[in-house]
């Protein structure tokens, strides 16, 4: 149910894992992700520190380290110092994964890093002693790589040079992958600036909620002079509670349209490797005008959308942080104008 998903199970070497709920009824948090056949490594980042156990997930679809997402967060967890880290499979699907790495860090409080041990000398006798069985070795492996070599001769050296070179289709589609990896930075890019004007606005909101709460208008005094009659207040006039309303239903209204924009580029995402997983065929109607100009077309289409999402991210970020009507395009004619780009992207695929 719900598979491939994401859970955290604490266990003490005493319990059974329930493999007939799936481990519903022993997780204590987790998230549905999707991590299989990408066309970049799935990466997760397990972080242990002060009783907290946070996950973050990179789905594959880029290769870029600041695409993980937040999968789950459990605090008061206290586990054991003493423990091993380790990669079991289990479960009745016949799934093939491969491990690339596997890193380790420590993790200290401020004031309490220990200090680094000092470095081990080595005398001269080890030195060349270390160095002689590094040669020995490189002997060893040169020898071995002859022999496989002479074992496993190869057997189509004639085209051998074909597969350094890429075809027309392979170089239309690299294109279009890259112009999807743009578009998709461009998105995260504007989900940041999204984010910080959510952060913005609560802040704001929370200020405005102990005014209100207060009961007592913000007023600014003047210092007289002396002699002088003293000065009336100045009422300071603050944003109103609509205003704020009609921020937060305009803030949510981009945000749905981000997530949209990004459901679209999951699937262009797929259509692309379907398009991959088809033979080359090589012939030379694969390569006629019909295949430049839809390519062209393509381009022009990916070329569009990227300039229509920097537009919207110019226009987020020159927008004041609190206005009643904004200026800037709406999220539906922004939504509407890359859904047009990615339809006719999928009807040239």
């Amino acid at each position: 149910h719900n598979n491939p998903y994401i859970m955290a199970v604490v266990n003490d070497g005493t319990k059974e894992f329930d493999h007939a709920n799936d481990g519903s009824s022993q997780m204590l948090s987790g998230c549905v992700k999707d991590f299989r056949n990408k066309p970049f490594p799935t990466r997760a980042k397990i972080e242990y520190y002060m009783n907290t156990l946070t996950v973050l997930f990179h789905n594959g679809m880029t290769n870029s380290e600041h695409d993980f997402e937040i999968c789950l967060r459990v605090e008061n967890l206290v586990l054991p110092k003493t423990g091993y880290f380790g990669i079991s499979a289990t479960g009745g699907l016949a799934d093939d994964h491969d491990v690339l790495h596997f890193l380790t860090t420590s993790l200290y409080s401020p004031g309490q890093q220990p200090t680094a041990p000092a470095a081990v000398k080595v005398t001269p006798e080890e030195e060349v002693k270390l160095s002689q069985e590094y040669a020995e070795y490189q002997k060893k492996l040169e020898h071995q790589k002859e022999e496989y070599k002479k074992e496993h001769p190869v057997k189509d050296q004639e085209n051998e040079f074909e597969d350094w070179f890429e075809s027309d289709s392979q170089r239309e589609l690299r294109q279009i992958f890259s112009g999807q990896g743009q578009i998709f930075e461009q998105v995260r890019l504007l989900s940041q600036k999204l984010d910080e004007v959510v952060g913005r606005q609560e802040r704001a909101l929370s200020l405005l909620t102990s005014l209100h709460s207060s009961g007592v208008p913000q007023q600014i005094t003047q210092q007289g002079m002396p002699g002088q009659a003293p000065p009336q207040p100045v009422m300071v006039d603050t944003i109103r509670r609509h205003e704020v309303d009609a921020i937060l239903a305009n803030q949510n209204q981009m945000l749905a349209a981000a997530r949209e924009i990004r459901n679209f580029l999951t699937e262009v995402h797929a259509k692309t490797e379907k398009i991959l997983e088809k033979p080359d065929r090589g012939t030379a109607q694969g390569t006629g005008y019909d295949t430049m100009a839809a390519g062209n077309e393509i381009r022009e289409a990916l070329h569009g959308g990227k300039r229509d999402t920097e537009a919207a991210a110019q226009r987020v970020l020159s927008a004041p942080s609190f206005s009643s009507c904004p200026n800037c395009v709406t999220p539906l004619v922004l939504l509407l104008a890359i859904g047009a780009h990615l339809i006719i992207m999928f009807v040239y695929s």
